[in-house]
């Protein structure tokens, strides 16, 4: 049965993939029957499905240049239900769902990627009709006109509208009334640069917008409700305007100059020219003038019929005209739009089609596009992009590719209202398409640099960010709940899917499971989700509801543990979703963060208090509260131990697609996420050896990071203030593979970057119970985001940093604090995230070490001066020698080694040791033979090698001279260091 299942499976994935073009990115259509025979004679033990070697044998028969890596990296994405085992339909849908996908996302064929904005307009009537006058300086205004004569002067960005009203600039004459203008269209000559309004008063106002430009001749058309084109041409614009001064009536009944049509018709000139065409017996809707045709496209009200009107060549004199008819009771022509490089007239149509013509074709159009299913209205074109764009009265938005005629995008103008779209420009200076009904929507494309400075990784503040080291890919998630899956090679999105088919919109968690192969989702609805992140694929949903603001997910042993930022309760989940289980603690009021370390399951509260938890057992095996006492606590049997219990099925998880085709008619309101900082934060140090003289907890609170040892008779071992600003917290914190980078974000947006791999450690000679207050080495710091960091990852070797934020950005930064780019919005090549490293540099030494000090000193050459840093160095760099004999040279290097191992003391050191001094009483220094021969010889290893310095002692001087360094030992009464009584 489970063979004959098997193969069913196989024939549909087959089935499907006929569907599929004829090549894919890896693999195509024909390819399927070789696929499955390969499979079948790989699958030597008939167990279904392939391991990692089979796998391999079976991928490098299909395409001999895939690489180990490459198929090992297939195997794990197609594998995702991590029984170590491929069988041939899992990769058939697969790779059938990774098409799709790829093919909903399509970032780089969307013209217009982000969403319309709405703009705010204080306008009771409809806009008429909105246009762009573009300056000389490559910006320009927006003008929109109300039906009621409102004319809005806008900004390229449409701020600070100056509002002029053209109803009450008219004057009447004595004892009459002004009348109600009611505007049809405006048009904006741009030679003349004037306005032209068109009433239904059969009237043509021109309005003077500033002085005359230098141009020659103009073409000025309009039709009217008898369907009949009058068309006035100016020769010479500039010596005699738009009309000759002779059809002007003298004197005005109006306070401007007046002419009427019919005198206008009548005059001609050898500067001037006019006519007046009959179309058809309909009312003229719509007139386009195309340069390149020199000819008149006007559709009318009936959309029955479009005429092509050329205008004559001399010595002719009558206008031409082709005539186009629509078929039976079709309408084919509610608007025309004309394409100069492709030569072809594209209509629209009210049964949703646009249709392709030859300009003198007219008994049949050449092709039929469909995309929509309500009449279309208007119909655009950038001669930029080489596209079309046409929009119908559903508010839908096509854009179409002239090469081919290929559908690149459709989006819908959300947020317009009910009513329907009465004007549309297209500003191809911007690459931006505005809307208007009595509200204004506008929306900014691709291609332009005023586009590229409004981009953002995610429309809404990032949830979290996650690096997947082994697909060198960042998986980000924001708080309308879409994850994108991007490349960190490149900077390109290779997935995107949503996570909230609800359209809950807030925090939403994210976390992969252990072998990274799946990532868990935890949006607004309380739902714990597993996904395929390579495909967008759902694979299961969890029958439990947990806390709608997750503080934490922890994978340990193919369970999930999730806890809330407003609950004391701790979920401990099945992935299969059988055994549910819950945790709870009186010392804990919520979990603020979660960690694990080794088997211990790590929770911190608000109140202070850190619990470890045995993860089998659910046992308290430690608790620590930094506030009450620096020592590790024991539990007591009796008192301090959790409680746990089983938690009930969800039985409305039997039905999850129902409730999510019931939830979708409802829209959740946006709910505003809580932006306050979660604290105590916690960070285990897994690769540190378990004992009472090393820290494996870090803990974040108050702007302060503190080192704990969580050993019976451990305890608190270093502290150190992690920000610079006053005020600022930690808001998240990440290591590198090995933990020797510790990495970490704050409020403000700053970045940290510090090695800690001398940090934590309590040393030998340290008696008692002392604390560390000297911060480790900090290897840079910078500002990445203008509001809170929620993330900061970095690869293996941490040579590249990823950083996330509340602005709606994810960045990747070298280790130096150099931005490599934007995610969303730059693209680079793989050899810009490494930065050029110096073969003469020496290998990387402990902290400490003149190696270590000095390359901190690089790293933070291009980086911000932090005051939280330790007291290093701070030297000028020499400037280097050249051509010069070997031997000065070392010497060189000898004397930079040595100015690097000095270090100079901070103000603070230097004002407490001249406290110290002032209460000493000078006397002469004596040495004994054997100290003056050690200062003899230290003196000479000083010249030879320059690596040390020379140490002298004193006999009878109470005050040594020792070298000092940027910590103190435990017996110094420094305020470096704390001691505490046991």
């Amino acid at each position: 049965w489970t063979c004959k299942k098997r193969l069913v499976n196989i024939s549909g994935a087959v089935r499907e993939f006929e569907d599929l073009p004829e090549s894919t990115e890896m693999f195509s259509a024909k390819d399927i029957p070789k696929i499955v025979e390969l499979f079948r004679e790989a699958d030597a033990d008939d167990g279904g499905g392939l391991d990692m070697d089979e796998f391999c044998v079976v991928m490098k028969k299909l395409d001999g240049n895939l690489t180990t890596e490459e198929v090992t990296i297939l195997h794990m994405q197609i594998d995702t239900n991590c029984d170590g085992t491929v069988d041939i339909g899992e990769l058939m849908t697969f790779l059938l769902h990774q098409n799709k996908a790829s093919q909903r996302m399509d970032f780089k064929n969307q013209s217009f990627p982000k969403p319309f904005q709405i703009v705010p307009v204080d306008c009771h009537k409809t806009v008429v009709s909105t246009i762009f006058r573009p300056f000389d300086d490559n910006k320009g205004q927006y003008l929109t006109i109300s039906s009621d004569g409102v004319l809005n002067f806008w900004t390229d960005r449409f701020e600070t509208p100056y509002t002029f009203n053209l109803s009450k600039n008219q004057k009447a004459l004595p004892y009459s009334k002004i009348e109600k203008m009611c505007v049809n269209d405006m048009v904006y000559i741009r030679e003349l640069k004037q306005l032209a309004v068109a009433t239904s008063d059969r009237e043509l106002l021109f309005y003077d917008c500033t002085e005359f430009p230098t141009s020659f001749g103009i073409l000025f058309s309009f039709g009217d409700i008898k369907g009949c084109l009058s068309a006035f041409i100016s020769h010479n614009i500039k010596k005699c305007g738009l009309f000759p001064k002779e059809v002007y009536e003298h004197p005005s009944l109006k306070d401007y100059p007046t002419a009427y049509v019919q005198k206008v018709l009548k005059h001609h000139s050898k500067d001037f020219s006019s006519f007046e065409v009959p179309i058809f017996g309909d009312v003229c809707s719509q007139i386009r003038y195309f340069p390149l045709l020199d000819s008149f496209a006007i559709c009318g009200r009936s959309s029955k019929s479009m005429v092509l009107a050329t205008l004559p060549k001399p010595p002719r004199t009558k206008v031409s005209k082709t005539i186009f008819e629509s078929h039976g009771h079709a309408e084919f022509f509610t608007c025309v739009e004309y394409s100069p490089s492709a030569r072809y007239l594209v209509t629209g149509g009210t049964d949703g089609l646009l249709r392709v013509w030859f300009p003198h074709k007219s008994m049949s159009c050449e092709q039929e596009l469909l995309g929509h299913i309500r009449p279309i209205t208007h119909i655009m074109y950038n001669s930029m992009e080489k596209t079309f764009i046409s929009l119908s009265d559903d508010k839908m938005v096509h854009v179409w590719s002239e090469n081919g005629w290929v559908c690149r995008q459709s989006f819908q103008a959300e947020g317009m209202g009910r009513a329907p779209i009465s004007s549309v420009c297209l500003n191809i200076h911007n690459n931006e398409l505005v809307v208007a009904n009595s509200d204004i929507g506008k929306c900014l494309g691709r291609g332009t640099d005023v586009f590229k400075d409004t981009l953002t990784t995610h429309d809404k503040p990032l949830c979290s960010a996650l690096y997947h080291s082994i697909f060198k890919q960042v998986v980000s998630i924001c708080q309308n709940g879409v994850v994108t899956v991007w490349d960190i090679t490149t900077g390109k999105a290779v997935m995107e899917f949503s996570v909230t088919p609800h359209r809950h919109v807030g925090f939403t968690a994210i976390s992969f499971d252990e072998p990274q192969r799946r990532l868990f989702t935890v949006s607004q609805d309380g739902k714990v989700r597993l996904w395929n992140f390579n495909n967008g694929t759902e694979l299961g949903v969890l029958p439990v509801t947990v806390p709608k603001e997750v503080t934490g997910i922890v994978c340990i042993n193919d369970r999930i543990f999730v806890s809330g930022r407003d609950s004391k309760k701790i979920f401990n989940l099945d992935i299969e979703g059988y055994d549910n289980r819950f945790l709870e603690h009186d010392y804990l009021n919520d979990v603020t963060s979660m960690d694990v370390h080794e088997d211990a399951l790590v929770t911190a509260s608000s109140n202070g208090n850190i619990v470890f938890w045995n993860t089998e057992t659910a046992e308290v095996l430690y608790w620590i509260n930094s506030r009450l006492s620096s020592r590790t606590q024991m539990p007591d049997k009796k008192n301090t131990q959790g409680r746990s219990g089983i938690l009930p099925v969800d039985k409305r998880q039997n039905n999850v697609k129902d409730t999510e085709k019931k939830a979708q008619c409802k829209k959740s309101p946006a709910k505003t996420v809580n932006s306050k900082p979660l604290s105590p934060l916690i960070l285990c140090l897994k690769t540190r050896a378990t004992n009472v003289h090393t820290a494996t907890l870090l803990t974040s609170a108050d702007g302060f990071i503190c080192a704990w040892s969580v050993k019976s008779n451990g305890g608190l071992l270093g502290k150190f203030k992690a920000v610079n600003d006053e005020g600022a917290v930690i808001t998240t914190m990440s290591t590198d593979v090995n933990e020797h980078i510790l990495l970490a974000g704050d409020s403000t947006g700053r970045i940290y970057h510090w090695d800690i791999q001398g940090f934590g450690f309590k040393r030998r000679e340290d008696k008692g119970r002392c604390v560390s207050l000297c911060p480790p080495p900090l290897l840079g710091t910078w500002h990445s985001h203008l509001t809170a960091v929620v993330s900061v990852k970095c690869d293996p070797d941490c040579k590249n940093i990823i950083t996330a934020g509340l602005d709606c950005k994810v960045r990747i930064w070298t280790n130096t604090g150099r931005c490599i780019g934007l995610f969303g919005r730059d693209e680079w090549h793989s050899t810009q995230l490494s930065p050029e490293e110096d073969t003469d540099q020496k290998p990387a030494a402990r902290p400490g070490t003149a190696e270590t000090r000095k390359e901190s000193r690089i790293s933070q050459t291009p980086l911000e001066t932090t005051r939280s840093s330790p007291p290093t160095s701070t030297l000028p760099d020499l400037p280097p020698i050249r051509n010069y004999p070997a031997k000065f040279e070392r010497l060189y290097q000898d004397i930079t080694d040595t100015l690097m191992v000095i270090d100079i003391p901070s103000d603070e050191e230097l004002f407490r040791r001249y406290r110290k001094l002032m209460n000493v009483k000078p006397e002469p220094d004596h040495m004994d033979d054997e100290e003056q021969h050690q200062s003899k010889k230290d003196k000479q290893q000083f010249t030879r090698k320059g690596k040390q310095r020379s140490t002298h002692t004193s006999k009878t001087s109470p005050l040594k001279t020792t070298p000092t360094t940027s910590c103190t030992t435990a017996t110094d009464s420094s305020p470096h260091m704390q001691k505490f009584d046991k």
